[in-house]
């Protein structure tokens, strides 16, 4: 079975994946699946939960902030500033949402910031 592997890294955690099959990920593009063997690619990240589908047949959730997905050598790299995998044994489903809902407003609110930060800038 074709594999490869997949690093997230955030100023406070580095968290790595062996043997993965896929990796399901939400770009400005829309949804992307990686593969084994994958082109070279880079991807902006929507904040979200990422899918990262192991050679033994188990997946595994991370929840992560915005970030850019590099892939090149068969390699995997994401880099955001909050990664966080999401355990059902030590999540409930309102406590994912909450967190999720908590990056989404921490990423609309740097949105608005870079966007008034630009206006200003013009005048």
């Amino acid at each position: 079975m074709n594999t490869f592997k997949v690093q997230f890294f955030s100023p406070d955690d580095q968290i790595s994946f062996s043997g993965v099959v896929s990796l399901s990920v939400t770009g400005l593009e829309g949804e992307l699946m990686i593969l084994a063997h994958h082109a070279p690619y880079l991807i902006y990240l929507l904040p979200g939960m990422i899918t990262v589908k192991m050679s033994n047949q188990t997946e595994k959730k991370v929840v992560i902030d915005s970030g850019v997905l590099e892939v090149a050598s068969n390699n995997c790299s994401i880099i955001t500033s909050q990664i966080q995998v999401f355990d059902r044994a030590i999540h409930d489903e309102k406590s994912f949402k909450n967190k999720r809902i908590s990056i989404y407003l921490s990423y609309l609110d740097e949105k608005f910031l870079s966007k008034n930060l630009l206006r200003i800038s013009k005048i």
